[in-house]
């Protein structure tokens, strides 16, 4: 039997929802229920989509157990790091490179959010050198278009980069090839990386 990890929004069973009636009759053949208390509590079981439906209608009947907490598996970035990661990212939006750069700094080197600061610093140095060469075009070509379509451009993909990054994926993703500076392993780490996302 496998354990699955249960939020009071995780979606009830055919058979969850059979224990929760079959409790509820015994509980009105010990006298706890009345007929219509019974009637009320069957309806709402019967009809719950999720566990906190479901145990609305076994309330003051059954000792409901808290939703265990599931630590992350092995391999997978903490919530917390995750968090942190999508922060770094969104920090650029008000710092440039800078943010990512402290953050780089001062995080633990191979960690999550190490990863996710050199990725962000790698983004926002792209950025910024193809922002000034499409200012240079704009100003050369006459189409200062371009000027705007840059500064569009380096906001739509920080902000993406930052709801990549609280997702638990890699910030940059598949367009990690296309920067200019991209992130290399600590010095001194032997083993290489712990965290690639």
């Amino acid at each position: 039997m496998t354990s699955h990890p249960m939020s009071p929004l995780t979606q009830v069973t055919d058979q969850q929802r059979d224990r929760a009636v079959a409790h509820l009759q015994a509980c009105y053949a010990q006298g706890l229920l009345d007929e219509a208390q019974l009637d009320r509590r069957l309806d709402q079981a019967l009809a719950a989509r999720d566990r906190l439906e479901l145990n609305r209608s076994l309330a003051g009947l059954a000792r409901i157990a808290p939703a265990p907490f599931r630590a992350p598996r092995p391999g997978e970035p903490a919530p917390a790091a995750n968090v942190a990661a999508g922060l770094t990212h969104l920090s650029a939006l008000f710092t440039s490179f800078v943010g990512p750069a402290v953050v780089k700094a001062v995080s633990a080197p191979g960690s999550r959010v190490w990863w996710e600061a050199a990725r962000a610093l790698s983004l926002q140095i792209t950025v910024l050198v193809v922002g000034a060469v499409a200012t240079v075009l704009g100003i050369v070509l006459g189409v200062g278009e371009l000027v705007g379509l840059a500064w569009l451009a380096w906001f739509g993909f920080t902000i993406a980069a930052g709801v990549r990054a609280f997702n638990g994926r890699s910030g940059t993703g598949s367009a990690q090839r296309f920067l200019l500076a991209r992130p290399q392993a600590p010095r001194g780490e032997l083993g290489g990386p712990r965290y690639t996302g």
